[in-house]
């Protein structure tokens, strides 16, 4: 494979660092992102060029993508993975700036330099849980059933209706994680899970809610392979980017109890769905009153029992790629307690940079 020149966007962030990171070992890479990289960032990725750059200025897009085209006469790939997200159910000003507006200036930009492909992070939570019986797939319709799938949805449609002059890949990622969690709701689960007494065992439904984890390594090797296989894709493709199925909360639950005791975990306690929408929304307006905001949301309960569960075999095919073994959530979760145990104050610390949007790179 011989060496593009690619822009990454939201570089600096959980998923664009290790992205870039690992394509700079092979290509001519472009960094973009709203805050400056740390210097444990630079050091990892050494050849890289930082631009510090808000892509709802378009603007400043234009005059990057031209400096781009300057210095090395190309762009090959554009890999966008900029984007606002929240957990609360109102469409909030930044959906529309950063991740509607800066799409939109971004492939504008991106079909002014000829760019080959553009590569764009949506999510699995794009799309609604599916029927009984059934499994998502990359022909799953998005949904825009909370405001952060809607603006996914947006983005995908933008980069379908593009797909004539630059072609486009939109990744529907699972829940993607690290050895020390750094995955919102995980984080969630692993401190409610694994404290003691009763308040520890509390699982709302029947605990088959579920969602398909994955580790941030695969989602890098996932782009790695869209590279790749750029020339034998069609103009627009859609790749699950997961393992299949889901794991439930029962599965996470007693995962995370058994490596919290060191033994066999006592059951869960299940909680009505009516009895935890109340306990939620106590919990929520609290949060509030102290402008702490909590990833659970009172909306999710809308969900219990349905899990997002995918068959992803078609990506599978298309990119011969998988997730490796041994990377799956309920193999490393005891990892990740052994972290969350021996170092709890580095812990603490990645996971709250994470959620709160100020990510520090660690291999």
């Amino acid at each position: 494979m011989g060496q593009n020149v690619i822009l990454i966007t939201g570089a600096a962030g959980f998923l664009g660092s290790a992205i870039t990171v690992a394509l700079s070992r092979e290509h001519a890479i472009v960094a973009v992102d709203v805050r400056e990289p740390s210097e444990r960032l630079r050091r990892a990725a050494p050849g890289v060029v930082w631009k510090q750059l808000d892509i709802a200025d378009s603007g400043s897009v234009t005059a990057l993508f031209r400096g781009i085209r300057g210095d090395h006469g190309r762009l090959d790939f554009l890999i966008h993975l900029a984007a606002f997200y929240d957990f609360g159910s109102d469409w909030l000003p930044e959906y529309e700036r950063t991740n509607v507006q800066g799409t939109a200036n971004l492939l504008q930009a991106a079909k002014d330099t000829s760019a080959q492909r553009v590569i764009f992070a949506s999510s699995i939570a794009a799309m609604e849980p599916p029927p009984p019986g059934q499994l998502l797939t990359e022909r799953t319709p998005t949904s825009a059933f909370i405001p952060y799938a809607r603006s996914k949805q947006l983005g995908e449609r933008m980069i379908a209706k593009e797909a004539g002059t630059l072609p486009g890949i939109a990744l529907r990622i699972a829940g993607a994680f690290s050895d020390w969690c750094e995955l919102p709701p995980l984080y969630s689960l692993i401190k409610r899970w694994s404290g003691r007494g009763p308040l520890g065992r509390l699982v709302p439904g029947c605990g088959n809610s579920g969602f398909p984890y994955i580790h941030r390594d695969d989602v890098v090797r996932s782009v790695t392979r869209c590279i790749e296989c750029h020339a034998g894709l069609a103009p627009f493709e859609v790749f699950l980017v997961s393992p299949s199925g889901a794991v439930s909360h029962t599965q996470v639950f007693s995962a995370i109890r058994r490596a919290a005791d060191g033994r066999a975990p006592a059951g869960p306690i299940l909680i009505p769905p009516r009895l935890a929408r109340l306990g939620l929304s106590l919990q929520t307006a609290l949060g509030r009153l102290v402008r702490k905001t909590s990833y659970e949301q009172p909306w999710m309960l809308d969900f219990v029992d349905r899990p997002w569960a995918a068959d992803v075999s078609y990506t599978e095919s298309r990119l011969a790629w998988s997730c490796a073994p041994g990377m799956g959530i309920l193999d490393r979760l005891p990892q990740i307690l052994e972290r969350f145990r021996g170092d709890r104050r580095a812990w603490e610390l990645r996971n709250r940079c994470r959620n709160e949007g100020r990510y520090d790179y660690s291999p």
